[in-house]
């Protein structure tokens, strides 16, 4: 009987050991964060989710779907993508941590011209009486490769910018890259329906590449040409994101060539 009872103590002792060391088991004291990368964009793609150079998860890249991971609590992490079994990185990001949740949503649709992280409020529609813009920079012909672009209301469509009529701007905007999204009113306070226009300039030092044709053809000197929901390129629809790349435009008269900004629809979503 009395070995019986040392050989069970023996057995119990063993097995709380095992048990209290089994990898991945949550210890007293230690600290936890939960990260989550949502996918806004739906392709045929799966990816693998890589956190400090781990690989933590492989998903489906399919709109609402998200990846959750439990972590160690840090103070910094470095998160991944890649498509799945391959060692080429889509795109990467490093994280200062200051919760213990953390989300990062990721935008992958390269048809779309979409690879980056994103914000998740970025891809929500607005609503059915507002139109949401996200300007894509692919004008090659500025040096520095950034664009300033600033959105008129130009109801009138007189093909003119007025200062007064002002209504954001969006700085910086790198060549390849997207501007963040911008929602504005499709109507304003009487009713008429609201014409955006966009003036485009060097971000570097603020050339208008549509100026040269403006002053040889003797239009007025705040005059505009690209408007982004009134025109056959580029019918932004309300309550949707709509996509709109700025692009070059070359004009030949015959005697001379005009390299100008022109814009099409890339996108709805």
């Amino acid at each position: 009987m009395r070995y019986s009872i040392v050989r069970f103590l023996c057995c119990l002792l063993a097995g709380i050991g095992l048990f209290s060391c089994k990898k991945g088991t949550l210890l007293e004291g230690e600290k936890f964060m939960e990260l989550s990368v949502p996918f806004v964009l739906t392709t045929t793609d799966t990816l693998d989710v890589f956190v400090d150079g781990r690989l933590e998860r492989t998903a489906e890249n399919i709109k609402g779907h998200s990846v959750s991971v439990l972590l160690k609590q840090k103070s910094q992490l470095q998160l991944s993508i890649r498509k799945k079994g391959s060692a080429t990185v889509l795109k990467d990001t490093t994280v200062n941590v200051t919760t213990n949740s953390l989300s990062l949503s990721y935008a992958y649709d390269p048809a779309l011209g979409f690879n980056q992280f994103v914000k998740g409020s970025d891809f929500e529609h607005p609503s059915t009486d507002s139109i949401a813009f996200i300007l894509i920079n692919k004008f090659t012909n500025f040096g520095s490769g950034k664009i300033n672009v600033t959105i008129f209301r130009n109801n009138s469509k007189d093909y003119t910018a007025n200062p007064a009529d002002s209504v954001t701007i969006l700085k910086n905007i790198p060549l390849g890259g997207m501007s963040e999204k911008v929602v504005l009113p499709v109507k304003s306070a009487d009713g008429t329906r609201n014409l955006y226009v966009i003036v485009i300039r060097d971000a570097a030092n603020g050339v208008d590449p549509n100026a040269e044709y403006t002053r040889d053809f003797g239009a007025p000197e705040n005059s505009a040409y690209n408007f982004i929901n009134d025109d056959s390129n580029a019918q932004a629809a309300a309550g949707l994101i709509n996509g709109i790349s700025i692009f070059p435009l070359s004009y030949d008269t015959g005697s001379k060539v005009y390299y100008m900004t022109d814009t099409q629809i890339a996108f709805q979503l």
